[in-house]
């Protein structure tokens, strides 16, 4: 492995004047036979090559460029963080003592990015920051610096464990908080807290058959619990009327998808952004026939389409006051009957072809 402990008291400009020197100490060493002007150009040479210069040193010849060279070539020594310098073929060739200690074994970086990768972050000399997770317990952050006029990268690295552990503590905590609110809307109406699980676990499922990103998944699962939160402001009278609502009481409910958006509306978090997606539009129907606002087709988000089949799904086959629970075959036949009308036909026909996936998330969370 090369070493970078060599520190620089010629810079790069001189460098090249040095070479040129050099050969023109050579050149008249040849044509005068002047065996001392070839020692002269070697030792010439050399200083040039290895940008250090004992005469320099002796006189205090480029001092400030020196010690700057200096406080450089320590700073990944003593950086109490891991530093690797790779070459252009991926392969380690200087290790600071932390990085010696954590990564002994480490020898290239083809764990971290392929060759073509480290070629591109070479002529770039652009930083590059990427997490790799070496255990469960151990994440790091490497940033990786390309340097061109040396075909080298600086990989500086980073343990970030704590702080990613920290971060899921912080989303297991909205995730507790997001399922309580859900939860405070589904018991004013007497519905229980394994709905919005369900529904939430619907809607997850749902999101990744029809291609959404993990991330966006993630994003609707932990919103989706909050579809009904608007229902705090409906009336228990009709929140928990056990026969049919009379049209002015059902103008009233259908209140409760805009009072959710506007409780959640104006926050300026992902979460909860989301939720009011879901909370206003969980009730649009794909004709166009549903409400708030008649939205129709694609018009209407995929994050309120997704919501809307996994409520009516939990709801059709969940007691409520004012209806029993539908058996499988009844609620298939409705879901056939409504695809293009109600529902997304995509979604009814991504649910039906996953209907086991989905059945297996209702006995799990079961009331």
């Amino acid at each position: 492995m090369r070493t970078y402990e060599h520190v620089c008291n010629v810079s790069t400009g001189e460098s090249y004047i040095r070479l040129i020197a050099a050969i023109i100490l050579f050149s008249l060493g040849f044509y005068f036979s002047m065996p001392m002007a070839y020692l002269m150009a070697i030792y010439v040479a050399y200083t040039a090559v290895r940008k250090y210069c004992y005469m320099n040193t002796l006189f205090g010849l480029n001092k400030v460029f020196s010690l700057k060279s200096l406080y450089l070539s320590n700073l990944p020594k003593y950086n109490p963080e891991p530093v690797f310098i790779i070459d252009g073929e991926s392969l380690v060739v200087y290790k600071n003592k932390p990085a010696k200690i954590l990564f002994p074994h480490t020898d290239d970086f083809n764990f971290l990015c392929t060759k073509d990768e480290v070629k591109r972050t070479i002529n770039s000399s652009k930083l590059i920051r990427l997490k790799y997770t070496f255990t469960p317990d151990k994440i790091y952050l490497f940033a990786l610096q390309g340097v061109k006029s040396s075909n080298s990268i600086f990989v500086y690295g980073a343990d970030i464990t704590s702080a990613v552990q920290a971060e899921a503590e912080i989303i297991n905590t909205q995730k507790e908080v997001v399922y309580a609110m859900g939860e405070i809307g589904e018991t004013r109406s007497k519905e229980t807290g394994n709905h919005v699980k369900r529904v939430a676990k619907y809607s997850k499922l749902l999101a990744l058959k029809y291609g959404l990103s993990n991330e966006d998944s993630e994003l609707l699962t932990m919103a989706s619990p909050m579809h009904d939160i608007g229902k705090v402001g409906i009336p228990d009278a009709i929140l928990n009327k056990p026969g049919r609502l009379t049209p002015d009481e059902f103008v009233i409910m259908k209140t409760h998808a805009q009072l959710g958006y506007k409780m959640l509306k104006n926050s300026n978090k992902a979460i909860l952004k989301t939720a009011a997606i879901v909370a206003n539009e969980h009730h649009e129907k794909w004709d166009g026939s549903g409400y708030p606002r008649g939205l129709k087709g694609e018009d209407i988000h995929i994050f309120g389409r997704i919501t809307a089949l996994a409520d009516v799904f939990d709801a059709l086959g969940s007691d409520r006051v004012y209806k029993k629970a539908w058996d499988l075959d009844r609620i298939l036949e409705l879901f056939k009957a409504e695809k293009g009308k109600h529902f997304d036909p995509t979604l009814i026909d991504l649910f039906m072809g996953n209907l086991d996936e989905f059945l297996e998330i209702r006995d799990k969370y079961l009331d």
